[in-house]
Order: C-alpha cells, then structure tokens, then sequence
C-alpha cells in the first residue's frame, strides 16, 4: 500500500490561489490499467471547485509492469515558475496507482481540496398530481412505516411509573456516546516495508601504485541494497608484474589476491546510483624470485583502507535486470608488503607503497 509520505513531497509545490485552467495529465499505462481518459476525469472531478491557480502545472504519469504483475508507477510534476516533484510508487493494483496519481496531483495544485465529499444524492422525481376528472381524488394511501428499534434519548432522564411511593422515579441519564470520527480524505495505501536487493557482478579495471607497475584487475563480488545503503563483498586479482632493480639482474615476479568488503551510502538521482562508500581490502602479494637458481616463493600480508565512489546506470528497456556500473578506490595500506629474491639478498625487490589505487568497469546483474 502507497504512504501519505508522497503527498506530503508534492504539495510544497502549490502557488496562490486564484482562477486558472486546469491540470492535464499525461497518463501512459498498459492495457489493465485505467485509462488516459478516466484518470483525468477523475482529476477533474477531484478539482471542479477548487479556486486554485495552476500557473502552468504540468503531469506525467508513467506505469509499467513487471514479471510478477506487479506495477510501478513514476510521478512528474513540473511547473513554468516553480519547483518540480517526482514520485515513484508500487502496487499489485493499477488502479491504487491511478488514485494516488490523481490524490497528489490534486493535493499539489490545491493542498485544501476537499477529496472526501460524496457527490449529492439525484433528487427523487415528483409523483405526478391527479387528474381533475370533477370528482374529488382520494389521496393515495401512504405505505405503512417500516418498524424501527424503539431509540432512547441518552440525555432524557427516563421514568418509571412503579416509585416506592407510587410516585414516578427518574434514573440518571446514561453518558452520551462520541461519535466515531469520520475520515476527512480517502485513504491512501500504507507503505510496504522497504525491499531489498541483490545482484551479483564482474568488473575488470587497472591497479596503481600498489604492485611494481599497472596491472589488471580482475573482480568477482556479490552485492545487498535498499533504498539509500548499499553492502558489498568481493575477491580481485592483481595480475603478476616483474620487478627488477635498476642495474641488476636479480629480481621478482609479484602477483595480488585480495577479498573487498565495502559499505556505502547510495543517492539516487533519477535512473542513476550513486554509491559513495568505504570499506577494506585484506589479502596476500605473492613473490618469486627471478635470476636465480633457486627461485623463492613467498607470501606476504597485504591490508589496506578503501574509500570510492561508483556509478550504476540500469536502462529501464531491461526491467532493472541489468546495470553498467564504475567505480573508483583510493587504496591505504595498513600492513605493506615487503620481498626479497633470495633469504640474504642485500636488499629488497619490492616494497608496497603506502597509497595506491583502482579503477574498473563491469557489469552488474539483478536477482531481485
């Protein structure tokens, strides 16, 4: 069910008041919706005594279907010499969407429209008179009363005619009862608890300053959102880089696994995500030795601070199934690792940087 939480966004876009021409919706649904013709009816109707002034308010509703049967419906509202709301909603049924449509658009034009009041009931046609035929018409006889409950006056002390003394007794009137109260507009559908997502992606990228050179990157992660927080988990590889010391010939060859744990915030800019995150990356740089002849293999720890930012773009011809996405990590390290060819090498082959960092590109798919 739909939340008072959209109404209260769009009305801050009302102006004065005063006489003008009325909202026209553009409505586009599919063919179990209602239609253009009946919603704006309905908006119409909603608004034919309201003195509010438009000022060139215009509407766009667009509702689409997914799998599941159910409907999504994206509100626009844009004025000539105002702000400009948007609302997106979800339902199992069109027609709440067409009603909450209609409710916020009205509640923005008019905040004080009256939404709740029933048209008057159709007046009862007049019984014909009759005729004058010269002779004196006998009235009609009226049809007898249905029998009603007999309806005690709360407030009227009641009598009883057996007193003690052959007198009437009076009993203390009975509390009156509050009237239930009456809704003073329709109500809207309550908002269903926010829903969660998840997708799994593939990106492929380019490391800096954490390995001897630029190298690709290669990632696999799994990723859990709602509507402004975003969780992701992950494992890259760093592909191998040598590294040989200017002027010797002994040196290494060194290669990166690591698991990326990152929590963000996400802004939600029209059909684009913004994921502004931080997080950490633990792993291993692995070396071995080159030139000479018995080569070293070793393993060092290799942690690091993350902060970045991404960019998701998912194009709505692919029901949110399928994003693009970005992202960019600025990499600290906290534990640095450090290699050397042979155990009494005079000196080392490699040492991490304290900063390094990434870039990459991939592909993100939606499970739900």
């Amino acid at each position: 069910m739909l939340g008072w939480g959209a109404v209260a966004l769009l009305t801050a876009i009302h102006s004065g008041p005063g006489p003008g021409p009325g909202v026209v919706m553009e409505w586009s649904a599919p063919s179990r919706c209602p239609t253009a013709q009946a919603v704006q009816q309905r908006l119409t109707d909603a608004l034919v005594d309201s003195a509010a002034d438009p000022r060139g308010m215009r509407a766009r509703a667009t509702v689409t279907e997914d799998d599941a049967g159910r409907f999504a419906l994206v509100l626009e509202l844009e004025r000539d010499d105002g702000p400009a709301g948007r609302r997106t909603m979800q339902a199992s049924d069109c027609n709440e969407l067409a009603k909450a449509a209609v409710l916020i658009v009205a509640l923005a034009v008019d905040p004080e429209v009256d939404l709740a009041q029933e048209p008057p009931p159709e007046p009862a046609e007049p019984a014909e008179p009759a005729k004058d035929n010269g002779d004196e018409a006998s009235p009609m006889p009226e049809p007898p009363p249905a029998p009603t409950e007999p309806r005690i006056d709360e407030t009227t002390p009641k009598t009883e005619p057996d007193g003690p003394n052959g007198e009437d007794s009076t009993t203390s009137p009975s509390p009156p009862t509050e009237p239930e109260p009456t809704a003073s507009a329709p109500a809207l559908p309550r908002s269903r608890a926010p829903a969660l997502h998840i997708g799994l992606d593939a990106t492929a990228g380019v490391g800096l300053s954490v390995l001897p050179a630029p190298t690709a990157v290669v990632a696999l992660g799994a990723a859990l959102w709602g509507n402004a927080w975003r969780a992701e988990l992950g494992a890259s590889y760093w592909t191998p880089v040598d590294s040989i010391p200017t002027g010797d010939t002994i040196g290494g060859r060194l290669q990166q696994w690591t698991i990326d744990a990152r929590g963000c915030g996400l802004l939600q800019p029209g059909p684009l995500e913004l994921p502004l995150c931080a997080g950490v990356d633990v792993g291993a740089v692995h070396g071995r030795g080159l030139g000479v002849v018995a080569p070293r293999q070793v393993s060092s720890l290799r942690l690091a601070l993350a902060a970045g930012a991404g960019l998701l773009w998912s194009p709505t011809q692919l029901r949110g199934r399928l994003a693009l996405r970005l992202n960019g990590d600025v990499l600290v390290a906290l534990a640095r690792a450090r290699f050397r060819a042979t155990p009494t090498a005079p000196g080392l082959v490699y040492y991490t940087p304290p900063v390094g960092g990434r870039v990459s590109a991939g592909l993100e798919v939606r499970l739900r």
